[in-house]
């Protein structure tokens, strides 16, 4: 008989020290009596990307931007297997409501070298070097680009005005919403969408969650040049606030050319993360 799989998530948080190094957060759990990297189980039908924002600030008090991904980490606990998703992670800001309690009563920043003395598991000292790796490569400072294809719409067929004018189905408007925590979970700052209704609908829960501007790029409509994509894919990287474009399916190929990836088609309402860095693609996956 197959283990259960346990979903669960965590990220690896860094801050700059005065002195231009980095530290990274470490939680002491007493139940257990060992120092890890905060994490946590999803709960029923949570994305990934949000279980690691939610548990993190659980555990530590800290809100934070996912930034790039880490390896999967897999191990057996009671019950199954425990199959943990991990992120590197920035604060939004400094502070923290952490008080101590009975899951995890410390919580520390630690330079790498100390951190990796400090850590309990095998699996963490090694989640800990591939977070040095991307720090080597400066990766850890990526940016982020999500490219969205727009929610389910009312069919062609049963609409009678413009293409452009074409809204939303009920299914999309749902899809719309189960966005919010999505984008919020990578920090989303700037939300750019094609003129056309159906893509607008699909981002404005989160414009109206965040009272964030909403930018309205014509190179992002379905049928735009390959020249218009690249200029519009230029202007999104250029951008050190973490961005969300809406476009659609048919410009989708020209935007994966223009960040010289194969991306994926994306099924209505899905995204693509992109994590950039000087104008190249780090590391991509999928929403």
């Amino acid at each position: 008989m197959a283990s259960k799989i346990i979903p669960a998530a965590g990220g690896i948080v860094w801050r700059k020290t005065g002195a231009g190094g980095i530290e990274v957060l470490v939680v002491h759990r007493p139940d257990y009596d060992d120092w890890t990297f905060p994490k946590g189980k999803a709960d029923p039908d949570e994305p990934l990307p949000v279980t690691a924002v939610r548990e993190i600030a659980e555990e530590t008090g800290y809100r934070v931007r996912l930034v790039h991904p880490l390896p999967e980490v897999a191990y057996r606990v009671r019950g199954g297997i425990k199959q943990v998703s991990w992120w590197v992670a920035r604060p939004l800001d400094d502070r923290s409501d952490f008080r101590p309690n009975q899951e995890v009563d410390e919580v520390c920043w630690f330079a790498p070298r100390e951190a990796r003395k400090r850590l309990t598991y095998s699996h963490d000292r090694r989640l800990l070097e591939s977070f040095e790796d991307l720090v080597a490569q400066k990766a850890h400072k990526a940016r982020t680009l999500i490219v969205l294809r727009h929610a389910k719409s009312v069919p062609r067929a049963e609409f009678s005005g413009g293409d452009l004018d074409r809204p939303l189905a009920a299914a999309g408007h749902d899809r719309a919403k189960e966005l919010v925590p999505l984008l919020t979970a990578f920090g989303v700052r700037r939300i750019v969408s094609s003129p056309a209704t159906r893509t607008v609908q699909t981002v404005d829960p989160y414009v109206a969650a965040t009272d964030e501007l909403l930018e309205i790029d014509d190179r992002l409509v379905e049928g735009a040049s390959a020249g218009k994509v690249d200029r519009a894919v230029e202007a999104l990287l250029g951008t050190k606030r973490p961005t969300v474009a809406c476009t659609h399916r048919p410009t989708l190929p020209a935007i994966y050319a223009s960040l010289d990836i194969s991306g994926p088609v994306l099924p209505a309402g899905r995204g693509l993360v992109v994590h950039h860095r000087k104008g190249k693609v780090l590391a991509s996956e999928l929403i």
